[in-house]
């Protein structure tokens, strides 16, 4: 009695000890899954910022009878990269001046640099005749370390992810601007107008606006631009003006803008700008898929071909009823519940809808049986034979099982994905016929027979 006691607890003890590993080994694959999933957002959404001066080299001017610039001279760079570039910080690192006779370095702070428009706008106040070396950084903090982890901001929603040395500087980067400080007589500046990209694509559906920068004249507000059908010119800003194209359509077309600083100096003036937009349908980075169903995940990717993926969202409902989705367009996964008939998701371009994607929902394919192994066991007097099966998602079944000769065979289980048939053979039979049904949780069901012979 003392032998089976000790058995007893020394079972229970390695059934314990198997549960709490089964219940680790799960947790592990799903804290798995959620950084991967996150990692997989962080990849397709955080792109490292790009800082870059519009001009390798601005020339400025010194009076004659002075030894420095009355007015700041101002330097501009661009941020690129897929970016809200509001909230982007600038700082000065470094100043250097070069003259005839020796290069200096002179303090940092007697630059100014703010944010305007989500460009970088340096002023330095009285330079003097030389050449001006500034070096700009750019941080926007989108990445935050925090001991092992990183915690990570996209939009308006904050993930934790493994630390990545990568990500380290993302979200820093630095250039070099460079002025010519000279003297002149009275020489006003040439009025100059630039776009980032002569070439462009677009999608058809949300308007087309770009930016057209300006310079050379110190009030945009006295100067007149004008630009073409089927597009008009809006005024938005201290250096720029912005080309709107309201209704895109398909094609390409060309735009050219022209500018009048109207300071009665002729051709200095006059100045214009050319660059063409080609539009074309929406079109899925990854198409999806035409069918889903009712249990089975299916994943969204709503990203456009073209677009930058923050600036789009999505809209998913099902049969008219509102399905929540994440407000950044990525790859979204919904799980159609049984009775539902058609998902139908609409993707948005800043709440504008650009392209629309319908789904339909049936009964998953019904479970699918699997005959693996067969053995003998003549000492006592048993056949096995074992069976996998599972839903269209690898879940259980339910199984049932007739056997002819009747009430020869019996099964381990009538639920789950895999199953044990214990044939007797005391009457010594000379075949067994078996047929096994398989129901899924959606009333899906499969049938399958097959007949053994028993070997004397």
């Amino acid at each position: 009695m003392k032998v089976a006691g000790v058995s007893f607890y020394f079972v229970l003890y390695i059934v314990a000890i198997v549960t709490v590993f089964v219940i680790t080994m799960e947790r592990d694959h799903l804290l798995k899954e959620r950084d991967e999933d996150i990692a997989h957002l962080v990849e397709l959404h955080l792109k490292p910022i790009e800082l870059s001066p519009y001009e390798d080299t601005v020339k400025f001017f010194i009076d004659p009878d002075k030894l420095a610039t009355i007015e700041p001279i101002t330097l501009r760079a661009r941020v690129d990269g897929p970016i809200e570039k509001e909230d982007v910080r600038f700082s000065v690192v470094k100043v250097w001046r070069s003259d005839a006779v020796n290069t200096t370095e002179e303090d940092p702070g007697t630059a100014a640099v703010s944010n305007v428009s989500g460009d970088a706008v340096l002023s330095y106040a009285q330079a003097r005749e030389g050449i001006y070396i500034f070096q700009l950084a750019a941080h926007k903090e989108r990445v935050v370390r925090e001991g092992s982890t990183m915690k990570v901001t996209i939009r308006d929603t904050s993930y934790s992810i493994p630390y990545s040395g990568m990500l380290e500087s993302i979200d820093r980067d630095t250039t070099l601007m460079m002025a010519l400080v000279e003297k002149s007589g009275i020489n006003p500046l040439q009025l100059t107008m630039n776009v980032q990209e002569r070439e462009e694509n677009w999608i058809l559906g949300p308007p087309f606006r770009k930016k057209i920068f300006v310079g050379g004249i110190e009030d945009i507000a006295r100067a007149t631009f004008s630009g073409q059908d089927p597009a008009h010119i809006e005024r938005d800003g201290d250096s720029y003006v912005t080309l709107v194209w309201d209704r895109p359509s398909l094609g390409t077309q060309r735009f050219v803008v022209r500018g009048n600083a109207a300071r009665g100096l002729g051709e200095k003036d006059i100045s214009s700008v050319d660059f063409s937009v080609t539009v074309v349908p929406p079109k899925f980075i990854s198409q999806p898929g035409a069918k889903g169903f009712w249990g089975v995940p299916y994943i969204f990717d709503g990203t456009i071909s073209g677009i930058n993926p923050l600036d789009l969202s999505v809209a998913a409902s099902h049969d008219g009823v509102t399905i929540g989705l994440p407000a950044v367009a990525g790859r979204d996964t919904v799980i159609p519940q049984k009775e539902w008939n058609a998902l139908e998701f609409s993707v948005l371009y800043h709440g504008f809808p650009i392209k629309e994607h319908r789904v339909a929902i049936t009964a998953p394919p019904p479970p699918q049986i699997r005959w693996l192994r067969q053995d003998i066991d003549r000492p006592n007097n048993l056949f096995t034979v074992s069976v996998s099966a599972s839903d269209a998602i690898n879940g259980p079944v339910r199984m049932s099982l007739e056997a002819q000769p009747s009430g020869i065979a019996r099964i381990d289980k009538i639920r789950g994905t895999s199953f044990n048939i214990a044939v007797s053979l005391q009457t010594k039979p000379s075949a067994v016929f078996l047929k096994l049904t398989a129901t899924d949780q959606y009333g899906g069901q499969a049938v399958s027979t097959k007949q053994f012979n028993i070997p004397e």
